[in-house]
């Protein structure tokens, strides 16, 4: 009777143990957000430039203003588990209700929504170091800094405000191959359940 009860409990036990380390490894993958920046910007060389036809149909650059996130980021897992992700990972914001109505309230339409043909989004992934810390940034065009016949002209400073007091207001959602792999609330930085 005794070797049966042992029988039991280390099966129990083997069984627990692997249930633990499949959970554990699911959770290794994942990342930590160690630090956000938030801005309304111009500057090509983070949001880069549109190529937009002029009056004579020559192509020109225009520059956007842009609402722009940077995550400073840290992998939490081993090495393995990001070998491919600087072209597998992506990322958005994903708003509260007052983020999205700022946004409808400012440049006329809801720019997270990935629906909208108005303005366009932009993303990037700088290579993570060997203390595993990277940068993920993500923008979202509000308009052009000069008139032109494609893209609206980007509202006023002042009333750019608006949505940058609320841009924090959302989640950030990282995917790897199209399948959620991390959701952060952007005013805590903690990671959020679905």
């Amino acid at each position: 009777m005794k070797k049966f009860i042992m029988g039991i409990s280390s099966a129990l036990l083997a069984v627990s143990l692997v249930a633990c380390s499949n959970s554990a490894s699911k959770e290794e993958d994942g990342y930590s957000i160690q630090k956000v920046k938030v801005k309304i910007t111009d500057d090509s060389n983070l949001i880069g430039k549109i190529g937009i036809e002029d009056d004579k149909g020559k192509m020109v650059d225009v520059k956007p203003k842009a609402l722009y996130y940077e995550f400073k980021m840290k992998q939490q897992g081993q090495d393995k588990f990001y070998q491919n992700d600087k072209d597998e990972i992506e990322a958005k914001i994903i708003p509260n209700e007052d983020l999205k109505k700022a946004s409808i309230n400012t440049v006329g339409v809801n720019v997270f929504d990935e629906e909208h043909d108005q303005f366009g989004t932009g993303m990037g992934i700088e290579e993570f170091n060997y203390m595993k810390k990277g940068k993920v940034d993500v923008h979202y065009d509000l308009g052009a800094t000069v008139k032109n016949k494609e893209m609206p002209l980007a509202p006023s400073n002042q009333k750019l405000k608006e949505l940058q007091e609320a841009a924090r207001h959302g989640k950030l959602i990282i995917t790897r191959n199209n399948k959620e792999i991390g959701r952060y609330d952007l005013e805590t930085l903690e990671s959020v359940k679905k």
